[in-house]
């Protein structure tokens, strides 16, 4: 039903279920006197990462669950999703341009694509720079310029420089690194875009509201 939730599968949230809304929703009838059935397509949108996904609910009178007597529901969901330790973090308070690179690397992620998880993890530093509008010849620069502009603090700096070099080998050396590896770049990344985006967007709107409750 349209506006309902459903638990499916995201493959841009680790491959675990996750609450989705019902978009939009077509339902086919078909049968004869032998055999009838129901498909149900529903187009749905993750509550966490607010990716859009294809699913198809399907059931017959021929496959029954001999338990319940109830016909088996059979459920696919498009993009398949293969489940990881690794889930996004909410990406909502992210600018599009860096969640979008960084939810692809996500997925890369999942699917065992570590080179491409390696470049992307780099790519999502590069987007950030570009947001901040912090300038440099290379990406060392930019990094050393967001700690000297204030965006970080020299200890996050020295770890950004740690992922620079797993993103460099990966894509210049085309060296794919270790699955610990990228799990310890995510987690670097995750702090930092936390830290610099999501963390102040949430105290604004805290800030926001107790100002509001206090207005006469």
């Amino acid at each position: 039903m349209e506006g309902q939730e459903l638990l499916i599968p995201c493959s841009s949230c680790g491959g675990k279920r996750r609450n989705h809304q019902v978009l939009k929703e077509y339902i086919k009838k078909w049968g004869n006197e032998d055999i009838q059935g129901e498909s149900v397509y529903q187009i749905c949108k993750c509550a966490g990462c607010d990716d859009i996904r294809f699913r198809i609910e399907s059931s017959n009178s021929d496959d029954v669950d001999y338990r319940t007597g109830e016909p088996e529901i059979f459920e696919n969901v498009y993009p398949e999703a293969i489940e990881s330790s690794r889930a996004s973090i909410d990406t909502f308070d992210l600018p599009d341009s860096i969640a979008r690179i960084y939810k692809e690397t996500v997925i890369a992620f999942n699917a065992g694509a570590l080179i491409l998880a390696g470049g992307g993890l780099r790519a999502t530093v590069e987007a950030l720079c570009q947001d901040k509008n912090v300038q440099g010849g290379n990406l060392q620069r930019k990094i050393d310029n967001l700690a000297s502009q204030g965006f970080l603090a020299a200890p996050q700096a020295a770890l950004l420089h740690e992922e620079r070099y797993l993103g460099n080998a990966a894509l210049h050396e085309i060296v794919a690194p270790s699955k610990l590896d990228v799990q310890d770049g995510f987690d670097i990344i995750d702090t930092l875009l936390t830290t610099i985006y999501i963390l102040p967007d949430k105290a604004e709107r805290l800030r926001q509201k107790r100002t509001r409750q206090a207005a006469p």
